[in-house]
């Protein structure tokens, strides 16, 4: 037998005394895997259509998750039993096409046919001149500053244009571009049809009630994503040929001779003045979290939250991506924490704090439902002390050949005790390997799933997840491929680790 540390030892009498008669090491043995397997095989079916955000799907899970919560005895997080008080509602809004107007000297320009534009904050100028670059080599360019006038540029390849946007807008501080290809028209219809499908796509909550801006501004992602405070005042997009050669009084295929250098400098128009209108456009989406609660004794206005996003990417034509790896069995543990744990609570279990059970949507569309709950105050930011965040468990990556590992991050950062928490109960059981080689604060993987909305605000966070693989986001990931005993073991320590927070001193 394995020697306790002096903290696991400490660990394990805090347990036995909490419990009073309640053995939580037996507890967390019996967890069901029959439960888990029932709910990622309803979460993961197919008249679940994906889950997708808003979708009727999404609604139906919703509906299920609830219903596990008041059959296992939880409250909803508003201290209640009546079933409107287990869903906190709020609106997504889809982004459609934004409307666009673009006058250049007076006369108006046809948008997705003469020219397209990208940007993200409503914008309205007038009278602001037009500096044509040509082929805008760097020399042309460097040192300039277009800070209050758009540039027009040319290409031979548009899918290239935005790069070159983007190195113009830095170095000349301009924020309009527009850039043409005069020799191949094509192209231009191609990315106005794919953009417009993206725009069909893209989800966010209430521009007026939450303005949007770099979601990692307080995680130490900045340095990947320094940029885009930046980027989200710019606006650029591809304009025609025959838009161009009108701007610039030239005929269509003197614009070719650009390309290869063969037109003079004074042959273009040189005095162009542009009038622009962006407005964004939104259609708003009802959808809803999933929060139930067992109330604590001593401390219960403090907070451990536990929580799994329960959409997902939903259907495409009559493909469906069933999401069981992604996020139906994080969703599934979650569910059968929050059982366990009100068991043991009906059996004499103590709790100083509260712990809530969140099943949060739109966690697909950039973090929705976390964001919501989190930045609209549901709970003060101070009372909640941890987040135990679930997302994609039981299958492994090509990182290992077992399923009985976990990987953990954010256990060193806010709160380091977290992880001589985490390591001691492990110890305890259910002996996981416990990963932590993605545990950095510059790992990509620390902003994408829930709990990057908590760590945002400097509350601790853990997020337990077993890695990507080859059904990530696609259709075959399916309820099959699970190995469930993986998800009842990571389940096991989650509720041990959720207890010892919650009767923590």
């Amino acid at each position: 037998m394995k020697k306790l540390s002096i903290l696991s030892f400490c660990l394990l009498i805090s347990i036995k005394l909490l419990a009073q008669e309640i053995d939580l090491i037996d507890l967390s043995h019996n967890i069901s895997l029959e439960n888990i397997k029932k709910d990622v095989y309803e979460l993961a079916s197919e008249k679940m259509e994906g889950r997708e955000t808003g979708e009727k799907g999404q609604k139906l899970a919703a509906e299920y998750i609830y219903k596990q919560f008041k059959n296992a005895g939880l409250l909803s997080y508003q201290k209640r039993t009546d079933s409107l008080s287990y869903f906190q509602e709020f609106s997504v809004f889809k982004e459609q096409v934004p409307q666009v107007s673009l006058s250049v000297n007076g006369n108006k320009l046809k948008p997705f046919d003469d020219f397209f534009l990208l940007g993200v904050k409503d914008l309205k100028k007038e009278n602001i001149e037009l500096v044509f670059l040509g082929l805008a080599p760097d020399s042309v360019y460097q040192n300039q500053d277009f800070s209050n006038r758009a540039v027009l540029f040319l290409t031979s390849n548009l899918f290239a244009g935005p790069s070159k946007a983007m190195d113009i807008m830095k170095e000349t501080k301009t924020s309009i571009v527009f850039y043409c290809n005069p020799e191949n028209p094509h192209q231009m219809p191609a990315i106005v049809n794919r953009q417009k499908r993206l725009y069909n796509r893209r989800q966010l909550l209430d521009p007026k009630l939450f303005p949007f801006k770099n979601p990692y501004d307080s995680l130490t992602h900045k340095k990947f994503y320094h940029n885009v405070e930046r980027m989200i005042s710019t606006y650029q997009g591809p304009i025609s040929e025959k838009a161009t050669a009108k701007i610039l009084e030239l005929k269509p295929k003197d614009l070719k001779k650009h390309l290869n250098g063969k037109l003079a400098k004074s042959q273009e128009k040189q005095d162009v003045k542009i009038d622009l209108e962006f407005r964004n456009i939104y259609k708003s989406k009802p959808t809803e979290n999933v929060i139930a609660s067992i109330p604590g004794t001593d401390l219960k206005d403090e907070y451990i939250v536990l929580s799994a996003h329960y959409d997902h990417i939903g259907k495409r034509g009559n493909k469906i991506f069933y999401g069981a790896n992604d996020n139906a069995s994080g969703t599934a543990a979650l569910m059968e924490i929050a059982r366990s744990i009100q068991n043991a609570v009906n059996q004499g279990l103590k709790l100083k704090r509260s712990i809530l059970f969140v099943a949060f949507t739109g966690e697909e569309k950039g973090l929705l439902g976390s964001k919501y709950f989190v930045e609209s105050n549901t709970f003060p930011h101070q009372k909640i002390k941890a987040n135990l965040n679930i997302d994609m468990l039981g299958r492994m990556d090509e990182l290992h050949d077992t399923t009985n590992f976990v990987y953990l991050l954010g256990a060193n950062d806010l709160n380091p005790k977290l992880k001589l928490i985490t390591d001691s109960l492990n110890q305890l059981y259910p002996k996981l390997e416990l990963d932590y080689s993605y545990d950095t604060k510059d790992n990509f993987l620390y902003a994408a799933s829930d709990q990057a909305s908590f760590v945002k605000r400097n509350i601790p966070a853990i997020f337990y997840f077993n890695g990507l693989h080859n059904d990530y986001h696609k259709t075959s990931d399916t309820p099959e491929k699970m190995d469930f005993e993986a998800i009842k073991k990571v389940s096991s320590l989650i509720l041990l680790t959720a207890i010892e927070l919650a009767n923590q001193e």
